[in-house]
């Protein structure tokens, strides 16, 4: 190979690397996100922050705030509420869950978390459940199997959380049936609850 096309074919060579490495500039990719703060108590219900998320991007190094490019979610919906501007706000103080911020950076999923907890947690509050039961077209009667709940009259009580209340319905004169919102389980006249939250469960005489 003579000298000229060795210089032609150098300088291809050269112009092409220093095209690919100038190209990386513009190929930077998302390696890991961090949600600020790492974690938050809320106290009473109502109370809100608001999260960011930052992200760590190669090619070049590069940490910059992407919160408004994230996916907000959580994992505990009882908890708190979130929208799509990172407010995230207590419904509840009770319990404990983690808030996650995602982003696709093909080809790969980046997510970044931050723990979230209620400063009612263990509290004897927090270990109890409400359950209610609600009547429509009342002219029938509910009671439960503690005897605690007879309702019309009684139509709401404590119960420890988790446990596992059966309510059985007896249909008024003219009425045939009743229709159960909110059971685990049911049957023509009984419904099942396990309260793991708060729980309201609709009775429906026909």
């Amino acid at each position: 190979m003579n000298r000229k096309w060795f210089s032609i074919l150098a300088l291809i060579a050269a112009a092409t690397f220093f095209i690919n490495l100038s190209s990386c500039g513009f190929n930077q990719h998302l390696v890991s996100i961090q949600v600020v703060p790492p974690g938050v108590t809320f106290n009473s219900v109502g109370a809100s922050i608001v999260f960011k998320a930052m992200g760590t991007y190669e090619h070049p190094p590069q940490t910059k705030d992407i919160t408004d490019i994230v996916t907000w979610s959580v994992d505990s919906q009882n908890l708190v509420t979130i929208t799509d501007t990172s407010l995230v706000t207590a419904v509840s103080i009770c319990g404990s869950g983690n808030l996650y911020a995602s982003y696709f950076d093909s080809p790969n999923q980046v997510t970044g978390s931050a723990f979230i907890t209620g400063g009612g947690a263990g509290t004897a509050a927090c270990n109890q459940a409400v359950l209610t039961v609600s009547l429509t077209n009342a002219g029938g009667s509910i009671v439960d199997s503690t005897g605690v709940i007879k309702c019309p009259g009684t139509c709401s009580a404590d119960y420890a959380l988790g446990s596992t209340i059966v309510l059985t319905a007896t249909v008024g004169s003219g009425q045939t049936s009743v229709a159960w919102t909110n059971c685990n389980q049911f049957t023509a006249t009984t419904c099942t609850v396990t309260l793991n939250a708060n729980t309201t469960v609709t009775a429906t005489f026909q």
